[in-house]
C-alpha cells in the first residue's frame, strides 16, 4: 500500500478506552523453535468477522482531538457509560452479521489486555444456553519476539475462563497484522512454548502483501516463507481488486485457509495515504461478492470503524446504515441463513461534491429481501426538483442486491447544488419508496473552496431512515453576511441526538443532545495528520441525527459568488441538458 506499515497509519491514535477479546499465547522466553501449525481446516462454521481500531476513534465526544464529518452514527456526549458504548457496539456489530470482532493492540502502546475486559463482559452473555454467540480476539501489530511474548502472555490471562474469547476447536484464535515483521522462527518459537503450556493457537496472519509497492500484483515470493506458519492468512490490501484471486489460490496451494479481508474503499489523505475510490457502493458489493466466491472459509471487513481512512462499515454520519445493510445482506448468503428482516429498502448515494463540468456518479441501491423482484432507478434534479438525468431501470430479483447507476456531465454551474433521488417499485411498478439524497454542492473549475486533496468521497441515506431537514430544524444568520459562514446557527424543534455544520465538506462544529448549533470555524487539522485549508467562501451544510438514528441535511449556504460553469453538455447530443432516460 501507499501508506508505511505501521507507522502513518497507526502510530498517530491516541489511546482511548475500548475493548477485546481474544486468545491465549505465552512464548518461551528461550527462542526454541517449536512446533509447526496445526492441520489445517476450515473453522466449525463460516465466521464473518470486522477489524476494529480502538485506540482515539471515538465512541463519546471529546474536545481535544478533531474529526472528519465520518463519525459513529451513535456517537454520545462526554461521560457516557461506557459500557454501554460498548455493547452498542456490538450489537450494531450483530445486525450487520458480524459474529466475530478482531481489535488492534499495538507493542509499545498497548498492553495485551488492553481493550479486553469490557468487550468480554459484553460479548460472553451472548454464549449462553448453547446460543451462538459473539466472538472476539486481539490483532496484534509487533516489532519484537520479545514484545509478542508480552502481549501474547498478557492476552492469555485476560481471555481465561472467558466464553466470548475466539476457539477454533479448542485453540485459541490470535489475528496477526503484518506478521513479516518477525520471521517465520520466531512465530515457530511462540508456538512451541504455547504448546508446552498446555496451550492451542490458532493464527490468523495479514502478510503485508502491499501490490502497490509491486505493480499492483501479488509478490508472492514475500509470502513464501510464511506457507507453512499459520493456520489462516488474511488480506488488508488496497489493491485488493488486483489480488484477491491470487491470493486465495496462494492460500489453496499450500493448504492454509483463507479468512477473507475486503475494503469498501481507501482514502488517508497524508503524503504516506493512499486512495481507492469506493464508487458509491460499487467496490464494497463487488469485492463482497468476490470474496465469497474465493473459497474464504470467513469474510472479514476491512474496517470496522476507521474513519480516519475512511473504510468503517458501522453506521456511520457519512454513510448512514449503507454499509452495514450490504455486509449483512452478504453475510447471512455467506452463512446460508436467512436475512434477519423481511423488507425492501432503498439506500441513496452520492458524492460530497462536484466540480462543474466533471461526470457525477450517483447510485441508487436495493436491498430486496422481499418474495418478489423489485425496480430501482436513480435521477439528479437541480435544487428545484427539475430532472436533469435519470438512470435505466434495474430489476433487483428477490433475496439479492442491485444498484442503478448515473454517471455523467449534467448541466450545472459554480454555486449550485443538484440531489441524487432513488425510486423504489414493486414488480408491478407501484412506487413503493422516493428517497432524496444529501445535496451535492457544485464548485466552479479552479475555486479555491475546493476541499483538498480533491478525492470524491460519498454521503449515503436509506429510505428507512432519513428525515426532512425542514421538519426537524432551521439556519438562522444565513441573510447577516452573505460571504461568510461565521453568523450561522442550527435551531431544532426538539433535542437532537446530534447536529453539526460542513463547511466545505469539512467539520465546522458538532453538538451532541442538543437543540443548537452556532458555526466554528474548521480546525487546522484532524486526527492522523489530516490538515484542513479552506476558505469562508463556498458552502455550509447542516446535517442532524434523530434519536432513532434517521439523517437530514439542510440545503446549502452558498457564501460568496464564484464565475464559472462546466461545459453542460448531457451526453445526448441536444446540449440542452435534459435526459429522458
Amino acid at each position: 500500500m501507499t501508506r508505511r506499515r505501521g507507522a502513518t497509519r497507526r502510530t498517530f491514535l491516541a489511546l482511548a478506552g475500548t475493548a477485546l477479546v481474544g486468545t491465549t499465547v505465552a512464548c518461551s522466553a528461550s527462542g526454541r523453535p517449536g512446533a509447526t501449525r496445526g492441520p489445517s481446516s476450515a473453522a466449525a462454521q463460516q465466521q464473518v468477522w470486522a477489524h476494529m481500531v480502538p485506540q482515539g476513534l471515538p465512541l463519546a465526544e471529546s474536545g481535544d482531538i478533531h474529526y472528519g464529518s465520518e463519525r459513529p452514527l451513535a456517537l454520545a456526549p462526554a461521560g457516557t457509560d461506557y459500557a454501554s458504548l460498548v455493547s452498542g457496539q456490538l450489537e450494531q456489530g450483530r445486525a450487520a452479521g458480524l459474529t466475530g470482532m478482531q481489535i488492534l493492540l499495538l507493542e509499545g502502546e498497548n498492553k495485551g489486555s488492553d481493550f479486553l475486559g469490557d468487550w468480554m463482559d459484553a460479548a460472553d452473555p451472548t454464549w449462553q444456553d448453547g446460543a451462538e454467540g459473539f466472538a472476539v480476539a486481539p490483532c496484534l501489530l509487533v516489532s519484537s519476539r520479545d514484545g509478542a511474548v508480552q502481549m501474547i502472555r498478557q492476552y492469555a490471562e485476560a481471555a481465561d475462563g472467558r466464553s466470548s474469547a475466539a476457539r477454533v476447536e479448542d485453540a485459541l484464535v490470535v489475528w496477526i497484522y503484518n506478521a513479516r515483521s518477525l520471521s517465520p522462527e520466531d512465530w515457530a518459537s511462540c508456538r512451541g512454548a504455547v504448546e508446552e503450556s498446555g496451550t492451542r493457537l490458532h493464527l490468523v496472519a495479514e502478510l503485508a502483501t502491499a501490490a502497490s509497492q509491486h505493480g499492483d500484483s501479488l509478490d508472492t515470493s514475500l509470502l513464501d516463507p510464511y506457507a507453512d506458519t499459520f493456520e489462516a492468512v488474511w488480506l488488508f490490501e488496497d489493491r485488493e481488486s488486483q489480488v484477491l484471486g491470487d491470493f486465495a489460490a496462494w492460500a489453496a496451494a499450500h493448504g492454509t485457509v483463507f479468512a477473507g479481508g475486503t475494503l469498501p474503499g481507501y482514502d488517508r489523505a497524508t503524503s504516506h495515504g493512499g486512495y481507492v475510490d469506493a464508487r458509491g457502493t460499487q467496490l464494497w458489493r463487488t469485492q463482497l461478492e468476490r470474496a465469497r466466491d474465493s473459497g474464504a472459509a470467513w469474510l472479514t471487513a476491512v474496517t470496522w470503524n476507521d474513519a480516519v481512512e475512511h473504510t468503517s462499515v458501522q453506521p456511520t454520519t457519512d454513510w448512514g446504515t449503507t454499509r452495514a445493510d450490504l455486509l449483512a445482506h452478504h453475510a447471512a448468503a455467506f452463512r446460508g441463513h436467512e436475512p434477519q428482516e423481511k423488507n425492501l429498502t432503498a439506500y441513496v448515494t452520492s458524492p460530497q461534491y462536484l466540480v462543474a463540468g466533471q461526470e457525477l456518479l450517483v447510485e441508487g441501491l436495493a436491498i430486496n429481501h422481499e418474495s418478489q423482484d423489485a425496480r430501482v432507478t436513480v435521477r439528479v434534479t437541480d435544487a428545484d426538483g427539475t430532472t436533469l438525468a435519470t438512470s435505466q431501470e434495474v430489476t433487483v430479483a428477490a433475496g439479492e442486491v442491485g444498484a442503478a447507476v448515473l454517471e455523467r456531465t449534467v448541466r450545472v454551474s459554480g454555486g449550485a447544488h443538484v440531489f441524487a433521488v432513488v425510486e423504489l417499485r414493486d414488480a408491478s411498478g407501484e412506487l413503493r419508496s422516493s428517497t432524496r439524497g444529501a445535496p451535492v454542492v457544485v464548485f466552479a473549475a479552479g475555486d479555491p473552496a475546493i476541499p483538498d486533496p480533491p478525492r470524491r468521497r460519498w454521503y449515503s441515506l436509506s429510505s428507512a431512515a432519513t428525515v426532512d431537514f425542514s421538519r426537524w430544524a432551521r439556519i438562522e444568520g444565513e441573510d447577516d453576511d452573505a460571504a461568510s459562514p461565521a453568523n450561522l446557527r442550527v435551531l431544532a424543534e426538539r433535542t437532537v441526538r446530534s447536529v453539526e455544520f460542513l463547511h466545505n465538506t469539512w467539520p465546522a462544529g458538532l453538538a451532541l443532545d442538543a437543540r443548537e448549533l452556532s458555526y466554528r470555524a474548521p480546525p487546522a487539522s484532524l486526527v492522523g495528520g489530516q490538515e484542513v485549508a479552506t476558505v469562508p467562501q463556498g458552502f455550509t451544510v447542516a446535517r442532524l441525527v434523530t434519536d432513532s438514528g434517521e439523517i437530514a441535511y439542510s440545503a446549502p449556504v452558498h457564501h460568496g459568488t464564484v464565475a464559472g460553469s462546466g461545459d453542460g453538455d448531457d451526453g445526448d447530443g441536444d446540449g440542452d441538458g435534459d435526459d429522458a432516460g
